[in-house]
């Protein structure tokens, strides 16, 4: 059945933990003094699946019998030969985790490897010497304590120059909002940099060499932490206070919606890229149709599964606790799915956490209403994540009338603004190009004509 399919493809969209295992990893278990390399491949296709080497000891490729992933956890077992492994994000690039097999266990750090670096070309990445200035600062998000760390680029000219804090999406997210070997955020700042533009990006919260807890953060607290680099920005000698704007991309963009509409940071624009807006539940069922629907499901599958759904995102949405709201899911799969395994149920648990149900009740079209600066949105025809008809159909309806306003569908680009074929999330990884240059023409003379 394609249903748990979908349903996995689901969830890794909205918390964008699963993406940040998929790929290569190397580690080395050190085991009386001898060191033996190990190597994981992990994909996430349909469901996940991979090998281990162990190259010290020849070419064979273990199958993986399983993989189980809990937000920044994440499980891998080799039935064939007894072994499992269990292992916590650190970073992006990092899991620190144990080794276990015969009843013995070793701990094991894993780094991020590129499986195939010579295929994936990332022309678009800039590389020093840069044209302008790089500064690395952390500043306070005073509300809950936190240290973030980012880079603030500068132009070597100009005064009281225009600024922008870049906001990144779903799930934990260093400053260049890294995703499948592309970094969009290092591209944008670097384009807007040279037209002139201050921008500050930022690892979140528990991301990189930030301090906080991505897990228990909702975008509540997401969202104070953009106010408090709006606020430090602002203070830059060079930066002119009255220009500063926020860019967001995904669920950053629909933070920016939320600071513009309550009027909680004193910005002067926002740039929404792929921005949700309509409410979050109808968002993640047309969501879910459009993933399908690239996956190969047939109309009447998609339509079972678009009810499910419904069913699904309204208990999450609802008042229920979070036990009986986890067994009323599981009531509502019975149909489709009568004999769910531990870990599919497992994976259901994660829709009853408390940032995913916060989320999840998330209506942006109050706050859309009472946006009283300029706006520029821009959406892909063929992005999946959040699809451009309805988003940008509620944008036109219910954003005041700004004749500073830009709003604009690309047609072709996908939710990371790359020219896709289908637009399947499938595609970023081996698509060349990060960021289209004509949206990035677009949003720098917007931001300077403002």
């Amino acid at each position: 059945m394609k249903y748990y399919i979908f349903l996995i493809v689901l969830l890794q969209s909205c918390l964008g933990y699963g993406q940040k295992f998929g790929g290569t990893w190397k580690g080395e278990l050190k085991v009386q003094g001898v060191a033996l390399p190990l190597v994981f491949h992990l994909e996430n296709t349909l469901t996940w699946k991979g090998t281990m080497e162990s190259p010290a000891q020849g070419n064979a490729k273990l199958p993986v019998s399983a993989i189980h992933i809990e937000q920044d956890s994440i499980s891998i077992a080799i039935a064939s030969i007894g072994l499992t492994y269990n292992g916590k994000l650190l970073t992006n690039e990092l899991i620190e985790g144990v080794v276990s097999q015969n009843g013995m266990t070793f701990p094991m750090r894993l780094s991020k490897a590129e499986k195939t670096p010579a295929k994936r070309r990332r022309p678009q990445l800039p590389e020093p010497p840069y044209s302008y200035d790089t500064l690395d600062i952390t500043f306070s998000s005073e509300y809950d304590n936190v240290k973030l760390a980012g880079t603030i680029t500068t132009p070597r000219e100009g005064d009281k120059l225009p600024a922008v804090v870049l906001v990144s999406g779903s799930g934990p997210q260093d400053r260049d909002e890294t995703i499948m070997g592309h970094k969009p955020f290092k591209v944008i700042a670097d384009y807007l940099t040279k037209q002139g533009i201050v921008v500050l990006r930022y690892d979140e919260r528990g991301v990189g060499a930030s301090t906080g807890n991505y897990p228990k953060s909702t975008i509540g607290d997401f969202s104070r932490d953009v106010i408090a680099a709006v606020g430090f920005i602002q203070t830059l000698e060079r930066v002119d206070p009255t220009r500063v704007g926020i860019i967001g991309h995904s669920e950053g963009a629909l933070i920016a919606e939320l600071i513009a509409g309550e009027s909680s940071a004193d910005v002067g624009f926002i740039g929404l890229l792929g921005a949700p807006a309509i409410p979050i539940d109808s968002l993640m069922v047309l969501q879910a149709y459009e993933i399908g629907k690239v996956m190969g499901m047939s109309a009447e599958e998609l339509q079972q599964a678009k009810e499910v759904n419904r069913r699904n995102f309204a208990t999450v949405k609802s008042d229920l606790g979070d036990e009986h709201a986890y067994r009323q899911i599981l009531e509502n799969m019975s149909s489709p799915l009568p004999d769910l395994s531990d870990n599919q149920k497992n994976e259901i648990k994660m829709m009853v956490l408390p940032a995913y149900r916060y989320f999840m009740r998330i209506d942006p079209v109050p706050f859309i209403k009472r946006i009283d600066v300029p706006v520029f949105a821009a959406f892909g025809t063929k992005d999946v994540q959040v699809p451009f008809a309805s988003n940008l159909e509620s944008l036109t309806d219910h954003l005041p009338r700004n004749e500073k306003n830009f709003l604009k569908a690309y047609d072709g680009l996908n939710h990371l603004f790359q020219k896709a074929e289908t637009g399947a999330v499938s595609e970023y990884i081996d698509i060349e190009e990060t960021f289209n240059e004509q949206v990035l023409s677009d949003l720098a003379q917007w931001i300077k004509e403002i």
